[in-house]
């Protein structure tokens, strides 16, 4: 076989390699999976389920919810699940200091997987609605890349959360980045080759523009503290981002870092970083 058939063999059977793992790939666990998971680290999870409009929402804790302590509550991106900070759920330290959980947003994971919900408001309130039915207080949100503006959208709506941690987020509506291969979720021929989660993620990315545009008067109405990261060398979500947020909010309530080199996965990376100010948040919180 010449080399010229070979390389086209290849050139071939790339594409389609990676379109069969895409299938694959839909960033939930089971139930039984994440109990059996943290169980391997000595960590018995509580999974609870809660409806909003009509609709099931999952969220995991790290243990059975105590409203006498504070909460860290996470918020995923696009494509993305609880899973994506089991991390933080699985450490001891912030378990004896706080109710450590954990959300599935709607359309991911196990809350109506594969029916995008492109309103950052109803993601905002879906996810208001374990706060307010476990009477959580002393809330204090970590976001990441699309989950950051319905971590700000629940801001705005319900200022009594205490503080927001805030990874690269997708934020800038004139910043918003766009990849040509998502074309191919798009293309009848094609779209049947992916996973539920990355055609969600498909549907929130062609509105996000336009959601971003209908909150943004809300970022300076804000009034509750935030700390910001952003990395100089994010490729998904670009670092102008930073721009945006030091326009938009108070002085007196951003501390906006940005870590040199980093990418966008700065929530796994640069773990003892998030970790140190969480704790550090947590010691104001509970004194």
């Amino acid at each position: 076989m010449s080399f010229l058939k070979i390389f086209k063999i290849f050139l071939f059977l790339v594409p389609v390699l990676l379109i069969t793992v895409s299938s694959c790939v839909t960033f939930r666990q089971s139930d039984s999976k994440i109990i059996k998971k943290f169980k391997k680290v000595g960590v018995s999870p509580e999974i609870y389920r809660e409806n909003y409009q009509g609709k099931s929402i999952r969220f995991i804790a790290a243990k059975p919810i105590d409203t006498n302590l504070p909460t860290l509550l996470f918020i995923h991106g696009a494509p993305g699940a609880s899973k994506d900070f089991f991390s933080y759920l699985e450490d001891s330290e912030l378990n004896t200091k706080a109710n450590v959980i954990s959300v599935d947003r709607l359309g991911y994971g196990y809350s109506d997987y594969g029916h995008a919900e492109t309103s950052i408001e109803n993601q905002a309130e879906s996810i208001y609605t374990i706060v307010n039915k476990y009477k959580l207080s002393n809330v204090i949100l970590i976001s990441w890349s699309f989950g950051v503006p319905i971590a700000a959208k629940m801001m705005y709506k319900h200022p009594e959360i205490k503080h927001s941690i805030m990874i690269a987020g997708a934020i800038s509506p004139k910043d918003e980045k766009f990849f040509s291969i998502a074309k191919v979720l798009r293309w009848k021929l094609t779209k049947w080759m992916f996973s539920k989660a990355f055609i969600v993620s498909d549907d929130e990315k062609m509105t996000h523009v336009e959601e971003l545009n209908k909150m943004s008067n809300d970022w300076e109405r804000i009034k509750v503290p935030i700390t910001y990261y952003h990395g100089t060398k994010d490729r998904i979500v670009p670092y102008k981002n930073m721009d945006f947020i030091t326009s938009k909010v108070n002085d007196s309530l951003l501390n906006a870092i940005t870590v040199k080199d980093a990418n966008h996965f700065i929530s796994i990376k640069h773990y003892g970083m998030v970790k140190e100010e969480l704790l550090r948040v947590l010691e104001g919180v509970i004194n």
